[in-house]
């Protein structure tokens, strides 16, 4: 009997163990090739989409450069026409009425290296109004990417504000403003403001008549608001200034306008028709209860515009375009006003239509104006005030205005006494301002002095 020394069935179960051992082995070769594809996959898929976010953010940089450079064009003609007012050509002779351009302008960066170029395109303004359009195509260099910019540039008009003064205000509890309020002295405000309210004092002490209390107070001041509108100080607006406007108003009139010289006697009634006619009447009397005229002759609404009266004025009636009225006496020591003894309306309030009337002295709503009034009418009262003026017993119901008011001096439709009762002019006042004077004032109106992007946009 021969006794081995290893079972040859070990052998077997060995060699079979060590084969199973590489089958097992070999399966992770598909899940490892497999991972490795979906790896790369995965690899390829960020670097693309890295890739792609970076050629983006190059082109949005090159869109907000080509942005800075179209802004830089609008800037640029702000700049030119601070020094040319009628310059739409850039310099050169204008052919035709425009629009005008292109004229091409290079872009430097600091170290004056050429990165891109700008078109600008001009239209001028329409008779009477003073807006001028700029256009401007801002692209760079070695770049397809264009940014149009299209602004509405014009110097701002007393008009753009619905109410401006010389001299200090206050707005009381139950009152509201709409649109911009400003004062070179001070404002008290206890109202509601649903536009900027501002003063060209840092401070300044308010009058007893204006509710003052003996103090020192900020240029706007008060229990209203929101007071994040309230803006002081800020720069006056010269009421001077006007002066050199109403010489300019005087030649308009006497080319292409309509100039009135000395009426003889106590100034000229001014009746507005809806037919673009205007009718004019010599006053000859002023009575408790109105006035004695007589008539004189129609007129065709000027193509510019424009009316000046070297005398006083009394206006009123409905009308469908723009007209600006300037009453001013060059003679003597007499200043002229405009009054309003009835309706003043335009025949609709969507910026076809505005009345623009400047008085030397006062505007004012004479005590036998009708018992409820409405004014649509930016109004400037160059030396005096825009009011009711004191008359003790005469008592109104209502009074509307639709425009705006500049002022020199306080303006007021109502009188009241110490015990809080109208004792003179109207119960009931209401003001709305028309934004359609900010961009279209009135033909000729008296600006602020220095241009501003009036609106802006991009196409």
């Amino acid at each position: 009997m021969i006794k081995l020394k290893t079972n040859p069935f070990d052998k077997l179960r060995t060699g079979s163990q060590k084969s199973k051992a590489v089958c097992m082995k070999g399966s992770y070769l598909p899940v490892i090739l497999l991972l490795s594809v979906v790896f790369i996959t995965l690899a390829s898929s960020v670097a693309s989409i890295a890739m792609a976010n970076l050629k983006e953010a190059r082109h949005n940089e090159k869109l907000i450069s080509s942005l800075e450079v179209s802004e830089a064009g609008i800037n640029y003609y702000m700049w030119h026409l601070s020094h040319d007012n009628t310059d739409y050509c850039d310099g050169n002779i204008c052919n035709g009425l425009g629009p005008f351009g292109p004229f091409t302008h290079q872009f430097t960066d600091s170290s004056n290296k050429v990165i891109g170029s700008y078109d600008l395109y001009v239209t001028p303004p329409t008779t009477g109004d003073a807006v001028i359009t700029v256009k401007s195509v801002g692209r760079l260099v070695g770049s397809k990417s264009e940014r149009v910019v299209i602004a509405e540039v014009g110097m701002p008009s007393f008009a753009k504000y619905s109410f401006l003064t010389d001299s200090e205000c206050w707005f009381g509890a139950g009152e509201t403003t709409n649109g911009p309020v400003h004062s070179n002295a001070g404002v008290h405000f206890d109202g509601v403001a649903n536009g900027v309210v501002s003063s060209s004092s840092k401070t300044y002490k308010p009058s007893n008549s204006f509710g003052g209390d003996g103090g020192e107070h900020d240029g706007v001041w008060g229990d209203g608001g929101p007071k994040g509108f309230w803006i002081y100080p800020v720069p006056s607006v010269d009421f001077n200034k006007i002066s050199v406007d109403m010489v300019n108003m005087k030649v308009l009139a006497n080319n292409g306008g309509i100039y009135l010289g000395s009426s003889g006697s106590l100034g000229y009634y001014i009746k507005l028709q809806t037919n673009d006619k205007i009718s004019v009447y010599r006053v000859s009397s002023e009575k408790d209860d109105g006035i004695i005229a007589t008539y004189l002759q129609d007129y065709d609404l000027p193509g510019n515009g424009m009316m000046y009266v070297a005398d006083n004025v009394w206006v009123d009636g409905t009308f469908n375009n723009k007209i600006t009225i300037a009453a001013e006496i060059t003679t003597g020591n007499s200043d002229a006003k405009i009054k309003i003894k009835d309706n003043l309306l335009y025949s609709t309030k969507d910026g076809s239509a505005n009345i623009g009337l400047i008085a030397e002295s006062n505007i004012e709503v004479p005590r036998y104006a009708i018992n409820d009034i409405e004014i649509d009418a930016a109004m400037l009262a160059q030396k005096g005030h825009v009011w009711f003026p004191y008359s003790s017993g005469y008592i109104k119901n209502s009074i509307s205005i639709y425009g705006s008011i500049s002022t020199n001096l306080y303006w007021t439709w109502s009188w009241i006494n110490g015990s809080g009762n109208i004792t003179s002019g109207y119960r009931m006042t209401t003001q709305t301002y028309d934004p359609y004077l900010t961009l279209s004032p009135p033909p000729q109106f008296p600006t602020t002095g220095s241009f501003a992007i009036l609106s802006w946009r991009e196409e």
